[in-house]
Parts: structure tokens; C-alpha cells; sequence
């Protein structure tokens, strides 16, 4: 595991239209959590994790604390705010050995995996920041 900056597709306007689609299609969507369940919680922080399977989504979420992103394993994730939201789509691509993302507060999105591999990822929620 390591860390190396963020790298991006170019959304073709199939893509695109793919993830303006999902947006439109959960724009009723609640706020959720943002893992499929906590590992480990004290006062200081919090740690979820994430398994997502190819089409599979996260519910819409808002990152209220400082984070980091421990990728294990993955090729393609959307994130895809609400309309309205700063922001706009991105499909991230995930280096072959994963990686280490840090994600700023104040982002409110959906993880949606539109690869072709399970996405795996464990969230560190910085819970005094």
C-alpha cells in the first residue's frame, strides 16, 4: 500500500450521461452512511469499510470529518454529488497495488463502482477535525 495522487478518466459522454442518469434516478435518495459498516470507533476516530461489487453503490453520504481512504482493490469509482452540490462527477481509476486518498470535510456523494472489479476500501473518519 501506498500513496500517489488521485488519477482520473476523461468521462466519454456515455459516461457521462451514465452518472448524470444515476443521479437523477437517487435524487430522493436519504443520507447515509458513508461504509457498509464501522470496524472500530473511539472518540478520536472511526473506521468503516467499504465493499462494493461492480454496479453496486454507496448510499449518499457526507464526509462531516477529515478522512482517509485506504484502497485495497478496485479499477473504476464514480463519486457523484446531488445536484446542486459543489462539484461534479469524477470516475477515479485505482492503481493495481490500491492506494492512500486523503478526502477533505464537506463533500457529500455517492461511491458508485463502474469497474469491472469489487471495490474494497477502508474510511479513517478523523472524528476531531
Amino acid at each position: 500500500m501506498f500513496y500517489s495522487e488521485p488519477q482520473f478518466e476523461e468521462l466519454t459522454p456515455a459516461v457521462r450521461e451514465e452518472l448524470e442518469r444515476f443521479r437523477e434516478e437517487h435524487a430522493d435518495d436519504p443520507l447515509g452512511n458513508v461504509g457498509n459498516h464501522v470496524l472500530f470507533e473511539d472518540d478520536k476516530l472511526r473506521i468503516w469499510e467499504m465493499k462494493l461489487e461492480p454496479g453496486e453503490h454507496s448510499d449518499l453520504h457526507h464526509h462531516a470529518h477529515d478522512y482517509y481512504l485506504v484502497i485495497f482493490s478496485g479499477d473504476r469509482v464514480a463519486g457523484i454529488p446531488p445536484k446542486g452540490s459543489p462539484g461534479e462527477p469524477f470516475v477515479g481509476l485505482v492503481p493495481e497495488k490500491g492506494n492512500t486518498v486523503p478526502i477533505p470535510k464537506g463533500g457529500t456523494e455517492w461511491a458508485y463502482n463502474v469497474g469491472n472489479q469489487t471495490y474494497h476500501e477502508i474510511l479513517i473518519e478523523l472524528k476531531d477535525s
